[in-house]
C-alpha cells in the first residue's frame, strides 16, 4: 500500500510538473510570434523587420544598409522630416524636450522597407499624433527630392558616430492640413506606439520663422527645404 502511495504521489508531480512546462511552452511560442515591439512592452504596429533598423538581436543599436545614404564619400543615417503646413502656408513646429527653446518639425529615422513618406506619415503620428485618413483635414501632399544631397545632411554625434555616420540626412514629405486653429488642440505629445515624447509644445510659425528657430546644425537643409517646398505649397493653396 505504501508503494502504490509513493507511485501516485510520484506520478502526480510528474503531471504538475508536465503541466507547468508545457503551460512555460505555449508562453514562449506566444511570445516567439509576438511582434518585436509588443515584446519589449511597445505596440505592435512595427514589424519585427522595421525595428531590425534600430536594435540588433542583443539589444545593441545597429544600423542597416538601407537606411544610411553615402554623400561626399560619408555615410548619414536617412531621417524622413514631416513638413505640415496650413491654410496660410504656416507650418507645424514643436519645441524639442531635449533642446529647450529649439523648435524643428517632426523627423525619425527611415526603417527598413520603408520610403521617405511611409516613414513621415509614421514619425507624424508618434510625435504628434496626426495620422492622414484619421485626422481631419489632414493630406499627403508630396516628397521633396533631396538635391542636392549635400544640402539635406547634417552633423551629429552620439550614436550615429559611434556607427560610422557622419550624421543625418533630412528627406522632407509635405503635408497640408486645411485649418488655421492652435495645433495645441489636436495634437498628442505624449509619445505613440511606444516612442518617447519629442516636443513638449507646438506652434505654427512661417517657413522663414522655421529656419531660424531650428537647431543650428540643421539650419541648411532647412533652408533648402523652404526654397523647394514654397512653389509647391504656393499652388497647392491656389495662390501661384
Amino acid at each position: 500500500r505504501a508503494s502504490r502511495m509513493l507511485a501516485a504521489a510520484s506520478r502526480a508531480c510528474l503531471g504538475a510538473r508536465v503541466g507547468s512546462f508545457a503551460k512555460g511552452a505555449h508562453s514562449r511560442r506566444a511570445l516567439r510570434f509576438l511582434p518585436l515591439r509588443a515584446r519589449c512592452g511597445r505596440t505592435a504596429s512595427s514589424t519585427p523587420a522595421a525595428m531590425a533598423a534600430k536594435f540588433g538581436k542583443n539589444g545593441e543599436r545597429v544600423y542597416p544598409e538601407e537606411g544610411k545614404v553615402e554623400v561626399d564619400g560619408k555615410f548619414y543615417r536617412r531621417c524622413a522630416a514631416a513638413l505640415v503646413f496650413n491654410l496660410n502656408g504656416d507650418v507645424l513646429l514643436g519645441e524639442r524636450l531635449d533642446r529647450p527653446g529649439s523648435w524643428g518639425m517632426p523627423q525619425g529615422g527611415v526603417e527598413v522597407n520603408e520610403d521617405a513618406s511611409v516613414a513621415a506619415v509614421r514619425e507624424l503620428y508618434e510625435e504628434v499624433g496626426m495620422r492622414v485618413g484619421e485626422t481631419s483635414g489632414l493630406e499627403l501632399v508630396r516628397s521633396l527630392p533631396c538635391e542636392p544631397s549635400r544640402s539635406f545632411c547634417y552633423p551629429a554625434g552620439g550614436w550615429l558616430a559611434e556607427q560610422g555616420l557622419a550624421g543625418q540626412r533630412l528627406e522632407f514629405t509635405l503635408f497640408h492640413l486645411a485649418t488655421t486653429e492652435d495645433p495645441s488642440g489636436f495634437v498628442n505629445l505624449s509619445g505613440l506606439e511606444g516612442e518617447h515624447a519629442e516636443f513638449s509644445r507646438v506652434r505654427w510659425a512661417t517657413m522663414a520663422e522655421a529656419v531660424e528657430a531650428v537647431w543650428g546644425p540643421k539650419r541648411l537643409p532647412y533652408e533648402r527645404c523652404a526654397e523647394l517646398a514654397a512653389p509647391i505649397i504656393e499652388a497647392h493653396l491656389g495662390r501661384s
